[in-house]
C-alpha cells in the first residue's frame, strides 16, 4: 500500500512538472528579437541590411506548428539572403534566392517554388514560404519535445536587397525595420527590429584631427578623414572631372593647398580616388577629389595628409579652415561641414577673460574672473623678460593669482609688486619650446568705494599692453536726492530728501576694522551747513540705526548716522519700468503689466533737510559726500576722495532780483494784455476750461517783473522753472502738482501745451509766485498783483 501510494505520487509531481513545461512555457516563454548590426543604406542601390538575429528565451516554448511573418518595408526588394539555425533546430545555412514569380532554395537545388508554396529549409524540421518581394514565413515542422533544453537561435543574413527611389517625405523615419508578426500561441515574438538606415541625403562627411599650427611659411595641417555613410554613396565622375560629380575641401582665404597625399581605406582601394588643386571663382584654393571608382562592399574611407601655404603675412592670428562640399549627391550640397585644420598664429602677446565676477566696492577680498595671457608663437616670453599686471586706482591685489599653465611649457615666477599694491610683477623663469598659454585664476582684489564700474586689469609685456575686464563693480549703495534749488546767503531752504539704497544686503557695516560702532557721514561743501538736524529713518528692510547717535559736526557740514545692526535680510523692491504715464491710457495700460521685481538690502531717508548757504558759495551745483566706516572697510588702504560717494543735493542759483510790477489786467479770449498803463501783446488768448481761467505761464511772470533770464523750459524734462525773489517755482507738464523751493504743492489742475505754450489756471501762479489774483466775471478779466 505504501509504495503504491507513493508511485501515485510521483505519477503526480511528473504529470505537474510536465504541465508546467508544456504550458506555463508555451505561454510565456518568446523569442528575443535583435539586429547584429545596422548599416547606412541609400535609395537606388542594391545593399546588405544589418543582420537579424531570433533567440529563444525559454527552450522548448517553439513548437511542432509555430511561425512567423517577417517583412521588409513597402520600398525594399528582396533579391538573396540567407537563413541559418542552431539549437532545437540546426541549420547549417541556406541561401533562398526570390525573383520576379517565385523563390529558390539551395536545400533544393533546381526547384523554383510559387509565392506562397512551402520549401524546406531542412527536411522535416524548418521551412520557408517567401509571400512576395517584401516577405516571407518560417514555419517549424520539428515534434515538440517538452524536455528540450536547447533554445533556437535563428539568424537572417540580408546578403542582398534593392532600395527602390525614395524622398524623405515618404518616409516616417529613416530607420529600416523588418516587422515580426507571429500568432498569439506562438513561441515567436511579434515586434519590429531596425536593421538599417536609410539616408536619402548627402552620404560622407569629414572629420580633422587635432589642429596644428603654422606660420607665414605654412606647414603640415591636421590629417582629415573623409567617410562615406554607405558603400558607393560618393559617384564616379572620372569622364567629366572636374566639372561632373564635384567633391571638394576648399581652404580659408589667403592659404593653398601644397602637397597631397590621399591614403584609401574601406570600399575605396589604390587608385581608385585622385586629386587635383584648383582656385575658385572666388579665388579660394580648392582640393578637388577624382573618383576613378566608386567604393563598393563597405563604405569608403580616405585618409588626406596635406600641407598649405600662406599667400602673404598676416598681422593677426586666424583659423585655417577647410570646407567640404561639391555637386555630387554623396557629399550633399556646396557647404556640406567645416573643420578647423590649422592654426595661424603671429609673434606676439595677447590677454583675454576667462570670467567676469560681481564684486562689491568698499570691501576687501572681493574675488575677481579669470583671464590668460597667451604666446603667439614660441618663444615670444623669453627666459628674463618681464610680464606686469596692473589694476586701476582704487584697486589693490589682496591674494595673488595662481599661475596655471594651459598650454605649452613656459614658466613664470613671481617677481614684486609696485604701485602701493596695485601691480604685481612676473619673471619668466622658462622660455616655452612651444606655444605657451597662462592662465591667472582665483585672484582676490581689496577696494575703495571710488572705482570704476569695469574692473580692468591691465596686461604689460614684451610688445604687450592690454587691459581685460574681470569683474563688474557694484556700489555699496545708491544715493537718489530729491534735488532743489537754493540761493547765496539763505537760510532754512528746503531741499527734500536723500534716499540711501543698500545694493546688498549688509552693505552698510555696523562694526569697523577695529570692533567699534560704525557710522555713516553726509558731508556738504565748504559754506554751506544743516539748518537743523535732519530726519533719518529706515524705511524698508532690517537695518537698525542707533538714532539717539545721529548728530551734526563739522559746524553743521557734516551729519554722522550710527549703524546699530547691518541688514541681513533681502527685500523685494519693484524695477523700474520706465516713465511714468502721462496720460491715463498709458496708466492703465501699466497697471496690467506684471511687475518685475530685484532683491536689495534695507532702504535710509534722510528727511526734512535744511540748507544755510553763505555768500562764498559759487553757483552751481551742491554737492553731498557719503562717507564713513560704516559705509568702507577699505578707509585704511586708500586716500579718502576714493572711498567716498556723492549726489547733487541742490542746485545753487544766483539771488533774484526783487520784481518791480504794477497792476497786470488779463481778458479772456484777447492776446492783448495791460501791465500798469502799457497794452502789450502775447501769442495766446487766455481761456476758460473747467470752470478755470487759464493764461501762458510765461507772460504771467512778466507781468510781475520777471524776465527770460529767470524763466527756464526744460524741453526733456517737460517742466519750467520760475525764480521770484526767495522763491523758485516750478511746474512739470501733466502733473497735479508744483514745485515751490523743492517742496511739492498740491494742485486740482494740471499744466498743459497751447500753440507752444504752457497754460496754467491763473489763480496757482499768482499762489505760487507771492501774487493776488482777481476775477471780474460781468469783465471777463483777471487783475494780478
Amino acid at each position: 500500500m505504501k509504495k503504491s501510494c507513493l508511485h501515485l505520487l510521483l505519477v503526480i509531481f511528473a504529470v505537474g512538472i510536465y504541465s508546467v513545461f508544456a504550458f506555463g512555457s508555451a505561454a510565456f516563454a518568446a523569442t528575443s528579437n535583435s539586429a547584429l548590426w545596422c548599416p547606412n543604406v541609400a535609395p537606388e542601390t542594391t545593399t546588405q541590411l544589418g543582420t537579424l538575429r531570433m533567440y529563444e528565451s525559454a527552450a522548448g516554448s517553439i513548437k511542432d506548428g509555430d511561425w512567423v511573418t517577417i517583412s521588409l518595408p513597402s520600398y525594399i526588394e528582396l533579391q538573396k539572403f540567407r537563413i541559418k539555425t542552431t539549437g532545437l533546430i540546426a541549420v547549417s545555412s541556406v541561401t533562398v534566392e526570390v525573383y520576379d514569380n517565385g523563390f529558390a532554395v539551395s536545400s533544393v537545388p533546381g526547384e523554383v517554388y510559387a509565392f506562397g508554396q512551402e520549401a524546406p529549409l531542412k527536411a522535416g524540421e524548418l521551412n520557408i514560404a517567401v509571400l512576395s518581394k517584401g516577405s516571407f514565413n518560417l514555419i517549424v515542422k520539428k515534434a515538440w519535445d517538452p524536455l528540450t533544453t536547447s533554445s533556437l537561435t535563428a539568424v537572417v543574413i540580408w546578403d542582398q536587397v534593392y532600395i527602390k527611389p525614395v524622398t524623405p517625405e515618404e518616409l516616417e523615419s529613416s530607420d529600416i525595420k523588418v516587422t515580426l508578426d507571429a500568432p498569439t500561441t506562438a513561441g515567436f515574438s511579434s515586434g519590429t527590429v531596425t536593421v538599417g538606415k536609410l539616408l536619402t541625403a548627402g552620404g560622407s562627411s569629414i572629420t580633422a584631427a587635432a589642429a596644428t599650427e603654422i606660420s607665414d611659411a605654412g606647414g603640415q595641417i591636421a590629417d582629415i578623414t573623409l567617410k562615406e555613410d554607405f558603400a558607393g554613396a560618393l559617384k564616379a565622375n572620372a569622364a567629366d572631372f572636374p566639372q561632373g560629380n564635384t567633391v571638394k575641401l576648399v581652404l580659408s582665404p589667403g592659404f593653398t593647398w601644397d602637397a597631397v597625399t590621399l591614403i584609401p581605406q574601406g570600399g575605396f582601394t589604390g587608385g581608385s580616388v585622385e586629386s587635383a588643386v584648383y582656385t575658385e571663382k572666388d579665388g579660394c584654393s580648392a582640393l578637388y577629389l577624382k573618383i576613378n571608382v566608386a567604393s563598393s562592399g563597405s563604405p569608403g574611407q580616405l585618409v588626406i595628409k596635406a600641407s598649405v601655404k600662406a599667400n602673404e603675412p598676416f598681422a593677426t592670428a586666424r583659423d585655417v579652415k577647410v570646407t567640404y562640399g561639391g555637386t555630387n549627391p554623396g557629399a550633399g550640397g556646396e557647404k556640406v561641414a567645416e573643420v578647423t585644420a590649422a592654426k595661424y598664429l603671429v609673434s606676439g602677446l595677447s590677454a583675454a577673460a576667462k570670467s567676469t565676477l560681481d564684486v562689491v566696492a568698499g570691501r576687501l577680498n572681493q574675488q575677481i574672473g579669470n583671464f590668460t595671457v597667451t604666446e603667439g608663437m614660441k618663444g615670444d616670453l623669453a627666459q628674463g623678460r618681464l610680464l606686469s599686471l596692473t589694476l586701476p586706482e582704487g584697486a589693490k591685489w589682496n591674494r595673488l593669482p595662481t599661475v596655471v599653465r594651459e598650454a605649452g611649457n613656459g614658466q613664470l615666477a613671481y617677481h614684486s609688486t609696485r604701485d602701493e599694491g596695485r601691480t604685481l610683477v612676473y619673471s619668466v623663469s622658462q622660455a616655452g619650446t612651444s606655444r605657451t598659454v597662462f592662465c591667472f585664476k582665483n585672484a582676490t582684489v581689496d577696494l575703495a568705494v571710488y572705482v570704476p564700474e569695469e574692473l580692468t586689469v591691465t596686461v604689460k609685456g614684451p610688445g604687450l599692453s592690454q587691459s581685460v575686464t574681470v569683474a563688474n563693480v557694484q556700489a555699496p549703495v545708491t544715493l537718489t536726492p530729491a534735488g532743489g534749488t537754493v540761493r547765496i546767503g539763505l537760510a532754512a531752504q528746503p531741499v527734500g530728501a536723500i534716499t540711501i539704497q543698500e545694493n546688498v544686503v549688509g552693505a552698510l557695516r555696523a562694526r569697523d576694522a577695529a570692533g567699534n560702532r560704525a557710522v555713516l557721514k553726509l558731508t556738504l561743501p565748504s559754506g554751506v551747513r544743516f539748518s537743523a538736524k535732519p530726519t533719518v529713518a529706515v524705511t524698508a528692510g532690517d537695518l537698525e540705526l542707533d538714532t539717539t547717535g545721529i548728530k551734526l559736526e563739522d559746524d553743521d557740514r557734516t551729519l554722522t548716522i550710527p549703524v546699530k545692526l547691518s541688514s541681513a535680510t533681502p527685500v523685494e523692491k519693484p524695477v523700474a519700468g520706465g516713465e511714468q504715464a502721462t496720460t491715463e491710457e498709458t496708466a492703465q495700460e501699466e497697471t496690467t503689466t506684471e511687475a518685475a521685481y530685484e532683491q536689495t538690502g534695507s532702504t535710509v531717508v534722510v528727511d526734512n533737510i535744511l540748507l544755510t548757504l553763505d555768500r562764498t558759495v559759487p553757483v552751481g551745483p551742491v554737492t553731498c559726500e557719503v562717507s564713513g566706516s560704516a559705509l568702507s572697510e577699505t578707509e585704511t588702504l586708500f586716500s579718502s576722495s576714493l572711498n567716498k560717494l556723492s549726489c547733487v543735493l541742490a542746485a545753487c542759483l544766483t539771488p533774484a532780483p526783487v520784481a518791480i510790477r504794477a497792476e497786470a489786467v488779463f481778458t479772456i479770449g484777447s492776446t492783448k494784455y495791460r501791465v500798469g498803463s502799457e497794452e502789450k501783446e502775447m501769442e495766446v488768448a487766455p481761456y476758460i476750461k473747467n470752470g478755470r481761467t487759464y493764461a501762458p505761464v510765461r507772460y504771467l511772470s512778466y507781468a510781475a517783473g520777471i524776465g527770460d533770464d529767470q524763466i527756464i523750459w526744460d524741453g526733456t524734462n517737460r517742466t519750467v522753472t520760475i525764480f521770484a525773489g526767495k522763491r523758485v517755482v516750478q511746474f512739470k507738464l501733466g502733473a497735479k502738482y508744483y514745485l515751490l523751493n523743492g517742496v511739492p504743492v498740491s494742485i486740482d489742475a494740471a499744466p498743459e501745451i497751447v500753440n507752444g505754450r504752457t497754460m496754467l489756471p491763473y489763480r496757482f501762479v499768482a499762489q505760487a509766485l507771492g501774487f493776488k489774483a482777481e476775477w471780474d466775471g460781468a469783465k471777463q478779466q483777471v487783475t494780478i498783483r
